[in-house]
């Protein structure tokens, strides 16, 4: 089984690439697939990240609090991976990831993440490492903007 990658490219799910050779994921060990219920919490904001998960079926709704208030970022399209960032720079996780409806989720270990990013191109992991900081300030200041708007909406 294949994903596709963010620039298109077809990402073995199975431990192996199209020709049958086992991929970085492969040599560590198949990677985990998980159900999770509506209404579970896969990832609280703040907590350390142990792994990312791309999201094979069903809805995950992205979401920081902010004075005690839930405020929405976005949603998980399918195929798409989050929680990544935090294993990218091993700081604690920035939001908060909630079921919507019935998941079914790939998880992608922070060992096996890792060896997919020493795999890299020399110099691509700094690249990653700022593209991240870059969404995490973005993500900060979005989640603030509609922290304000939720606010003027309210008076």
């Amino acid at each position: 089984m294949y994903t596709v990658g963010v620039r298109g490219q077809r990402i073995a799910m199975n431990g192996f690439d199209e020709n049958r050779q086992e991929s970085a994921i492969g040599r560590s060990q198949s990677p985990e697939r998980r159900l999770f219920p509506r209404g579970t919490t896969i990832f609280k904001q703040g907590e350390q990240a142990d792994a990312a998960y791309i999201l094979e079926s069903g809805s995950i709704q992205i979401f920081k609090m902010i004075n005690g208030r839930r405020v929405p970022l976005g949603h998980v399209q399918k195929w798409g991976l989050f929680g990544e960032m935090g294993l990218i720079d091993s700081s604690p996780r920035m939001a908060a990831a909630y079921v919507t409806e019935d998941a079914t989720c790939t998880v992608l270990s922070k060992e096996s993440f890792n060896r997919m990013i020493a795999g890299a191109a020399d110099g691509m992991l700094l690249v990653i490492e700022s593209l991240t900081r870059t969404l995490r300030a973005s993500g900060d200041d979005l989640a603030e903007a509609r922290y304000r708007i939720m606010e003027l909406e309210q008076s």
